[in-house]
Formats: structure tokens, C-alpha cells, sequence
């Protein structure tokens, strides 16, 4: 049985419109292998809340998003990795150019950050710096 933490997500996220900053609550587990981090986003417009899923492994990171749009991306420092995106509009094969990872979690929480190249057929999408600060929630 996995070890379960209740925990508080403080995300930020860097883009070429500004910075967007966000707090959540989540779950935090132990596996053998490493973490899985899950929280839900607040309501977008259409009032759809958006599940993240991510798989925490030593050098490398998976984000698995469902909402109103799925987006499934790896990340390796150095790598560029393939991903899938589902839109209103179809499906989408994605890239992700990884140029920092930084995973520095224990039992409390801890931070984990990237930046990245997003390419779809090739093309450029956007460069994203995202920053997570997960601290365990105090009982109490």
C-alpha cells in the first residue's frame, strides 16, 4: 500500500503572458519507484475542473492532465520527448524540449520545477517554467 499524504500545492507557472500563481489542494504518494502527485485545478469558464497527475521518477517527470483538454507529456532534462495532446478540435502529437528538472522531494513535500519547449508538428507552441511548491498538510 502506497503512502498517502494530504498536501497543499503552491503552483506558478511562467509563460509569455505573465506569471500565473494558483494554490491547490492534492495528494502526495511514496511508491518503490518514486512519487505520484495528484491535485485538481479550480474550474476553468466552462466550470470543468481539470485533474494532474504527476508521475515523479528520479530524472524524469510525466504529466498526465484530464480536463478540457488532455494533455499527456514526459519530461527528461536535456531531452526532447514525445506527448499527446486532445483539444475540442482532435488530437495532437506533441514534443517537450526539457532544458531544466529539478525534483527535490521527501515525506513533507518539497518543490519540483521545469522549463520547456513545447513543439506540435514541429512547430513551436510556447517556452513554460513551472514551479511547484508541495508542503504537507498540518493536522490540526
Amino acid at each position: 500500500m502506497p503512502d498517502k499524504r494530504s498536501v497543499t500545492v503552491g503552483f506558478q507557472s511562467w509563460q509569455q503572458e505573465g506569471v500565473q500563481r494558483s494554490t491547490m489542494q492534492g495528494e502526495l504518494y511514496r511508491l518503490q519507484t518514486g512519487w505520484t502527485l495528484i491535485y485538481r485545478e479550480p474550474p476553468d469558464e466552462n466550470g470543468l475542473e481539470t485533474m494532474n497527475t504527476l508521475f515523479v521518477h528520479e530524472k524524469e517527470l510525466r504529466l498526465r492532465r484530464r480536463g478540457t483538454i488532455f494533455f499527456e507529456q514526459s519530461f527528461r532534462q536535456g531531452d526532447a520527448l514525445p506527448g499527446k495532446m486532445e483539444t475540442p478540435y482532435g488530437p495532437h502529437d506533441v514534443e517537450a524540449l526539457t532544458s531544466q528538472l529539478v525534483i527535490d522531494l521527501s515525506e513533507s513535500g518539497g518543490v519540483i520545477e521545469w522549463k520547456y519547449d513545447l513543439l506540435m508538428q514541429d512547430q513551436p507552441v510556447g517556452s513554460f517554467h513551472i514551479r511547484l511548491d508541495i508542503r504537507e498538510e498540518q493536522a490540526g
